[in-house]
């Protein structure tokens, strides 16, 4: 079906085609204008970075025990990663692929650019000002990646919980990844990496992932909708400079800005509602812990709390009957859910959980046992959301009084000059 136009949509046309018009070789002359060693040129090195590990939230170092959690060891593709003697390291064979970072639950491992959150950040503001956005990797593209291209260096890298938020948010991402891509790379072990992360995700948001396998199907036209409201908004702040009026780049640019600003103080504010209702640290005055993709998947659920009885959520139980309060489950918990008070009781809080396995690993006894958990527990009541239907109903009771009183008014208004017609007329 094809999408309804007016007179706006025609005017938006006939400014971008002034611009191309008035300015026809100003691509090239902005080109010409660079240094030689300033011209963009492809590289897939640019996209690709080495990992560094933080071992201090690694289950296997705090354990001393290189068999508690191995997925970063089981993943890397070239047997670069040893964890030993409490410490994890990545030798020289490394190819900076990055599906360590997504392996571990964690988020022991770092880099600028794949982290849960920077890599929501790029696929959301692909999503919210293009028509479609591809996350692709770098032998699938080959080439400087247009504007709503996420380029990676494997499509591995991304997490279920990243895939699940840009979902719940929008239908408009796609994976690209032409036939056979997969088989002729050095990154061994992505394509079930990401087939794993990817299917987890669709099951969590209730609907599937296109996939583009020809290049020549890639779309990059920028969302109308979003050119409309920056044409609108730009005749309507005519102080602003004239550039940023008129570069519909540029103003879509600044609306995705807002609108990952607004995510980021969304998620920032999930940590201090969890500390309000659960306590900042356990008895043992650890601070408990959100992964960024706990925080992720939380504010999603925020928005569509529905989607909760998708989630595949896991806690561990402890059998008081085996349990000898030796502490070591504890111990090693990296977002410290896991309590042991004075008084002997056991406790979890599923929220803070990253279902790593740690726990059931370590305890001696055999007393803990994963156990399904209602995700309904991830759901946090939205505080800016309840905050703006309180105001708004406020607002509309004010205005159900004004208008109340309004009648009240007229009609006492009315009655004053019956009562004047009618004694006038027997006058």
């Amino acid at each position: 079906m094809a999408e309804k136009r007016d007179l706006l949509d025609d005017i938006i046309d006939i400014q971008q085609d002034l611009k191309a018009v008035g300015n026809p070789l100003g691509q090239i002359a902005n080109t010409l204008a660079m240094q030689p060693d300033e011209v963009p040129v492809w590289n897939p090195a640019d996209f690709k970075e080495r990992p560094r590990a933080a071992t201090v939230y690694c289950t296997s170092c705090k354990s001393n025990d290189p068999t508690t959690c191995d997925r970063c060891v089981r993943v890397c593709p070239k047997g670069a990663i040893t964890v030993d003697d409490k410490a994890i390291e990545i030798d020289d064979t490394c190819i900076k692929c990055g599906l360590c970072v997504s392996a571990c639950p964690s988020e022991c491992f770092h880099t600028k650019e794949l982290g849960a959150r920077r890599l929501y950040d790029r696929i959301a503001g692909a999503a919210a000002s293009h028509e479609t956005a591809y996350v692709t990797c770098t032998r699938a593209l080959g080439r400087l990646p247009e504007e709503n291209e996420v380029v990676l260096p494997c499509v591995g890298v991304v997490p279920s919980e990243v895939w699940f938020s840009v979902m719940a948010k929008f239908d408009n991402v796609s994976v690209f990844l032409p036939l056979g891509i997969c088989d002729r790379c050095r990154t061994t072990t992505g394509e079930e990496a990401y087939c794993d992360l990817i299917a987890r995700a669709e099951t969590w948001a209730g609907y599937g992932l296109d996939l583009v396998v020809d290049e020549s199907d890639l779309a990059h036209e920028m969302r109308r909708s979003w050119q409309r409201k920056e044409f609108v908004d730009s005749i309507m702040k005519s102080g602003e400079a004239l550039i940023s009026r008129t570069n519909p780049v540029l103003t879509a640019a600044r609306r995705v800005n807002n609108m990952l600003k607004a995510h980021k103080k969304q998620i920032d504010a999930l940590q201090g509602q969890m500390d309000k209702a659960l306590g900042t640290t356990n008895t043992h005055r650890k601070r408990r812990l959100l992964t960024d993709r706990r925080k992720l998947v939380m504010g999603a659920l925020q928005k569509q709390p529905q989607l909760a009885e998708n989630i595949d959520l896991y806690a561990p139980m402890c059998d008081p009957a085996l349990c000898t309060l030796c502490g070591a489950c504890e111990q090693v918990c990296p977002t410290h859910t896991i309590d042991i008070t004075e008084d002997g009781k056991w406790t979890c809080a599923p929220e803070y959980c990253i279902q790593c396995g740690a726990c059931e690993h370590v305890c001696p006894t055999g007393a803990i046992e994963y156990e399904f958990a209602d995700a309904e527990d991830l759901v946090l009541p939205d505080v800016q959301e309840k905050d703006r239907k309180e105001k708004e109903a406020e607002q509309k009771a004010e205005l159900e009084r004004l208008k109340e009183e309004g009648k009240q008014g007229l009609s006492k208004g009315l009655d004053l000059l019956e009562n004047l017609g009618n004694a006038l007329s027997e006058e």
